[in-house]
Order: structure tokens, then C-alpha cells, then sequence
């Protein structure tokens, strides 16, 4: 069985490094990226689901999710802010991602909501 694979995307080395080890200890394999523009770069492989922050330098979380969805890319995608907004929140669902977690983020909740999404 296939490990599934989760693109995280954080311009804090800190919050990447931690979140990528939450990750892998429950049996994820984890691609990091430090914004959207490396994101794209790196030319990412298929993945299972997008882990972002909503504020890095250059592009947003939110345009990166923008920008997918006009792609007709459809992977689950969890937007996490420490600057969470009722108007960003609504945004960001009606855009199509699956949910926006406040920083610091609940990582039983995050967990919860990865199978939850990699379960469809």
C-alpha cells in the first residue's frame, strides 16, 4: 500500500520542519516547499493533498488554491493561518479548499482531517 504523499507548504523553516515530522510519524511521506513559487518550481510530483500557510513572501496560500482550482486541480487542500478572518475563512471554502486551521494548529485536528480528505 502507497504512503500517501502531502505537499506542505510554510515559509517558516520551524513550522515546515514540525509539521513534516508530525507527518511522517503517522506514516505520511511529505514534500516541502518554502512558497508557492517554489511549490510550482519543483515541478511537484502528483500528490495527495496540500498542506498551506496562507501568509508567505511572493504569492498567498489562497492564490496558490486559486490558481489549482483553475487548473481544474482538485487535491484536497488545508489552508493554516495565524491571521484567520471570517471573510478569509469563507473565501478560502468557497474556493474549495476542505478547511482553515488556526495557527497553532490542533494536530489531532489536522490528522483528523487528512484521512478524513484521503479517505475520498
Amino acid at each position: 500500500m502507497t504512503q500517501s504523499l502531502i505537499a506542505v507548504l510554510d515559509d517558516d523553516d520551524h513550522v515546515r520542519a514540525a509539521t513534516a515530522s508530525l507527518l511522517r510519524s503517522v506514516g505520511y511521506r511529505t514534500l516541502l516547499y518554502a512558497s508557492v513559487e517554489e511549490f510550482f518550481a519543483g515541478a511537484p510530483r502528483e500528490v495527495d493533498c496540500i498542506l498551506s500557510d496562507y501568509r508567505m513572501p511572493g504569492r498567498s496560500g489562497l492564490e496558490l488554491l486559486e490558481e489549482l482550482r483553475g487548473r481544474a486541480c482538485d487535491v484536497p487542500f488545508i489552508l493554516m493561518t495565524a491571521f484567520l478572518s471570517d471573510p478569509l475563512r469563507s473565501r478560502a471554502l468557497s474556493d474549495g479548499a476542505l478547511a482553515v486551521l488556526d495557527k497553532p494548529v490542533d494536530e489531532e485536528r489536522l490528522l483528523g482531517l487528512l484521512e478524513s480528505a484521503l479517505e475520498h
